[in-house]
């Protein structure tokens, strides 16, 4: 298997790889992310109870936006049939490393991302891309391009509480949120994180919710 440089790897190396990125960066806090705690605080609870899964798929030399759509939406599929080893169905997450993807053919897959997003949240989940120049930006740091990653991967997960940064600005995507987690954002909430509350409060106005 070729890697994006054009270098020989293993799907063990990949792994190896990805594990690292999992455990150094993504579980790790970071200077630059504007709150304390760890970059995704969904992933070190979820590998700890056995429900985050890892695959590698490969996509060929002219991969096409399509092509990186059909891939996500397998991963639906996928997720929503796997035998999960945990119990919590909230920490499930399935990580999908697109190991011979190019650099350069990553915008397809921020393209492909924003393709599914609509039908993932409507089933209650999350997805995200990450590559090499990937340009999502930390929620309170928009100068820190949090979501880069070595190998290209799509993470599938189910909308945890912190997702209103991710879900607040369509009114289709708040629907989902607000279904799941507005009865649990109340003012008497004082455990809440404020940056979260207020702007769950923003957009119910936005969107004609009363509170």
């Amino acid at each position: 298997m070729m890697s994006p440089t054009g270098s020989v790897v293993t799907i063990e190396s990949t792994l190896a790889e990805i594990d690292t990125w999992l455990t150094e960066y993504i579980s790790a806090s970071h200077p630059e992310i504007g709150r304390t705690g760890p970059i995704c605080p969904f992933v070190a609870p979820s590998r700890k109870n056995n429900t985050l899964e890892v695959r590698v798929r490969l996509v060929g030399q002219d991969p096409t936006a399509e092509l990186l759509e059909e891939v996500a939406r397998s991963s639906l599929r996928e997720y929503e049939l796997l035998s999960w080893q945990g119990r919590n169905p909230m920490l499930r997450a399935l990580v999908v490393v697109l190991s011979d993807l190019r650099s350069e053919d990553t915008p397809l897959l921020d393209l492909a991302q924003s393709r599914v997003k609509d039908d993932f949240v409507a089933r209650g989940l999350m997805i995200g891309q990450f590559h090499q120049n990937c340009e999502v930006t930390a929620a309170r740091n928009p100068r820190f391009a949090v979501s880069r990653a070595p190998v290209p991967v799509l993470a599938v997960r189910a909308i945890a509480l912190h997702d209103i940064f991710f879900l607040h600005d369509h009114p289709h995507w708040f629907h989902q949120y607000r279904e799941k987690f507005g009865k649990s954002i109340g003012p008497d909430a004082t455990a809440m994180d404020p940056a979260l509350q207020d702007l769950y409060r923003r957009a119910e106005q936005a969107y004609g919710h009363s509170s």
